[in-house]
């Protein structure tokens, strides 16, 4: 069910004035990655999201008992950077893994489903919304993972217990097909931006 649009928080009110909707559609990306990707770490807590110049990214809490997203300035007032910018943060938010660089495995994950929320949303961009090379590259190594990307990271992820816990023992045999070279380019651990 697509909460959020039941309180017309699409049409009525911007992001930036809508922290009620914002953090209701916190929670519906939430759900729906869990579902995705498997359970978050529950240990962790996900406080409101945020606003912040260099974002979006995550920020941790100083004791780093949880985490939020921070959401660049530039979706204050678009929904449909909002969205985008929550979805793909909160794929980041399921391991919170302290600050820790990523590897392309969760970031093609995280590219995927933000681009995939766009849709549930019923947001169509004009405009290419990926512009950064390694973002493209992290969805092109995602979707080589095979036919349905999304079981096999849950599957990955739940067995190893998070994104960046996933090995390339385990990744070549749960995807035989794939080659070393596609292993180590989604296990690689790239500054993104």
């Amino acid at each position: 069910m697509i909460y959020i649009n039941k309180l017309n928080c699409f049409t009525m009110q911007n992001p930036k004035d809508s922290p009620a909707c914002v953090w209701k559609l916190q929670q519906e990306l939430l759900n729906e990655a869990e579902n995705l990707f498997g359970p978050r770490n529950k240990l962790k807590k996900i406080y409101q999201p945020d606003w912040d110049p260099d974002g979006p990214h995550i920020r941790y809490t100083p004791s780093k008992d949880g985490a939020f997203a921070e959401l660049n300035p530039n979706a204050e007032y678009n929904w449909m950077l909002g969205v985008f910018q929550l979805a793909h943060e909160t794929v980041h938010l399921l391991d919170q893994h302290g600050g820790n660089r990523t590897n392309l495995l969760e970031e093609g994950a995280a590219v995927k489903f933000s681009l995939d929320m766009l849709s549930k949303y019923k947001f169509f961009p004009k405009y290419p919304i990926i512009t950064e090379y390694t973002y493209q590259q992290a969805l092109i190594l995602f979707n080589k993972l095979g036919n349905d990307p999304y079981s096999i990271a849950k599957e990955l992820r739940c067995k190893c217990g998070n994104f960046i816990s996933i090995n390339e023992v385990v990744l070549k045999y749960r995807c035989p097909s794939l080659n070393e070279e596609i292993i180590s380019s989604l296990l690689s651990k790239p500054k993104m931006r």
